[in-house]
């Protein structure tokens, strides 16, 4: 697969940590496990290119996004559905992807793959339920995907959590 976003994700498949030993290392997905992620969550679309190169680079662990406590993509967007459904906000009436869940599952990073960019934006669903109802629960973060992974990967080569 030719990266065209990814390219910072790319060319750092492990990263020392600037405070100890520890090396951060990628673990990718097969094409044919990211066609059966767009089969299962985008109705046998592809995924927008900078997605399925973060997905082909880094989709079974990457070091500045959070999996959870999941094994598989497919538990990972199953989870988030799941806690649309146990907190009572229903379910999106467009199709998305998890990349990142953070805070047990008070919230998560997702992409909308109706999206025609190439590299789509990044947005935050909070899922406190304590949260004001006046407030929106989808916030944009005003990055798109290579941008927030090329920034996290930034922090951490800093020795900053990109967390």
């Amino acid at each position: 697969m030719e990266i065209k976003y990814q390219t910072v994700l790319n060319n750092n498949p492990t990263i020392k940590s600037k405070h100890s030993d520890y090396i951060h290392k990628l673990a990718p997905l097969t094409i044919n496990e990211i066609v059966s992620l767009e089969a299962n969550y985008n109705s046998g679309n592809q995924f927008p290119a900078s997605l399925r190169e973060l997905l082909f680079l880094a989709g079974q662990d990457c070091y500045v996004l959070d999996y959870g406590l999941n094994d598989t993509q497919e538990e990972m967007q199953d989870d988030a559905r799941g806690w649309l459904v146990d907190y009572g906000f229903g379910s999106f009436t467009r199709p998305f992807f998890v990349i990142d869940v953070h805070s047990g599952s008070d919230a998560f990073l997702f992409v909308y793959l109706d999206d025609e960019a190439s590299d789509p934006m990044v947005y935050l669903y909070i899922l406190d339920i304590n949260l004001d109802p006046d407030y929106s629960r989808i916030r944009a973060t005003g990055s798109n995907l290579s941008s927030l992974v090329n920034d996290r990967i930034s922090y951490l080569q800093r020795g900053i959590s990109p967390f």
